[in-house]
């Protein structure tokens, strides 16, 4: 009687085709098993190295595991097997820029363009590169790029922060109401819809935003800050002590929550309360 145990030890693995062991590390992928898609995947090139889309998936579950430098040496590897490959080109330039090397990635995602103009991924990973070194016209277009691909609300909302950044609030809140569009409970969106508007003067409509956004996402806690300055504008000031107060609770050493407290007890008539905020801002 045959042993279908055996198939599971040494000779049953021995036994397994390459082809077998890539489908296991598919399966485990999927499953979310990294530890045990990795060796099956190590199997499978093990019997077959030249198999480009099989280092690639080696790669992504080496990313997916924390070890970009493991991962940055399996996409290289199918990039050098497949003699380029959009998809190979952009996961590798991702890794590289996470190794800290940024000249790297940015020559690797611009080839992962020019094999694949509407590969959005590799536009949007070039325009976050350039936004984070200030080079925002060109993170502008790469964005641009990106959502004229494949539209999505986080291209649109990374294409409002260097707009916001370049104090153009009025194109930022425009992109970052394209991004709810497309997506109405993305909180960072909502947060930085009010802080257009609060740049802007529209206060109610900012403290709208504010609250949305603190309620989709409660780690968002300064956007309570931000309301507070825009219900202090608006004459609000009861409300907007409650606001201020919250946020305290938070960061009670915060200089700057400190100082628009004190005018808020102002307003409401509460100068001791006023003068130890004030205190309070002048001594940090």
């Amino acid at each position: 009687m045959h042993d279908q145990g055996a198939d599971r030890g040494t000779g049953g693995q021995n036994r397994r085709t390459a082809e077998e062991w890539f489908e296991e590390g598919l399966a485990r992928e999927r499953e979310g098993d990294f530890e045990a898609g990795l060796e099956a995947y190590r199997h499978a090139v093990s019997r077959e190295p030249d198999r480009a889309e099989w280092l690639y998936r080696q790669g992504c579950v080496l990313r997916k595991s924390g070890d970009p430098a493991a991962a940055a040496v399996a996409f290289s590897r199918a990039v050098e097997i497949a003699g380029g490959g959009s998809r190979y080109l952009t996961n590798l330039g991702a890794v590289l820029d996470s190794l800290g090397r940024r000249g790297e990635a940015v020559q690797t995602f611009h080839r992962a363009i020019l094999a694949d103009p509407a590969n959005a991924e590799a536009h949007h990973n070039l325009g976050a590169i350039y936004a984070e070194d200030g080079r925002s016209s060109e993170a502008v277009r790469c964005f641009e790029a990106a959502i004229e691909a494949s539209p999505d609300s986080e291209g649109w909302h990374n294409l409002g922060l260097v707009h916001f950044d370049r104090a153009d609030y009025d194109l930022a809140l425009s992109c970052f109401e394209e991004s709810l569009a497309l997506q109405p409970d993305y909180a960072p969106s909502h947060f930085f819809v009010g802080m257009a508007l609060m740049k802007k003067g529209v206060y109610a409509e900012a403290v709208e935003h504010f609250s949305k956004a603190r309620e989709l996402d409660q780690r968002l806690v300064r956007t309570d800050y931000f309301a507070g300055v825009c219900l202090h504008k608006l004459g609000r000031h009861e409300e907007a002590l409650g606001s201020l107060r919250r946020v305290l609770e938070v960061f009670p050493d915060d200089v700057k929550i400190h100082y628009q407290t004190a005018l808020t007890c102002d307003a409401l008539h509460m100068p001791q309360e006023a003068r130890d905020h004030y205190g309070k801002a002048r001594s940090r």
